[in-house]
């Protein structure tokens, strides 16, 4: 399955919406567009997420289902060296 890394802004978050975060990166489990959180790299004031998906649209949905647009050129089909 192809890796994507996205980066945008980070969004504000609850205790609560950041745990629920985590959850769903540690259930492995696919979204409703076939993405799957691999980790996330949460800085003050930009956000680098890494997923496993078909397609870099798919990146774009569900970033969009989640309220955060992507601009163009912000995800990235990336290939692990090691």
């Amino acid at each position: 399955m192809p890796t994507f890394v996205d980066h945008h802004p980070t969004a504000p978050m609850s205790p609560e919406m950041a745990q629920a975060a985590v959850e769903k990166l540690k259930s492995g489990q696919t979204d409703d567009f076939g993405v799957k959180g691999i980790n996330a790299f949460v800085g003050e004031k930009e956000t680098w997420c890494v997923t496993e998906t078909d397609s870099a649209e798919s990146v774009h949905k569900s970033h969009e289902a989640m309220g955060i647009s992507l601009g163009q050129g912000a995800v990235t089909q990336v290939q692990a060296l090691v």
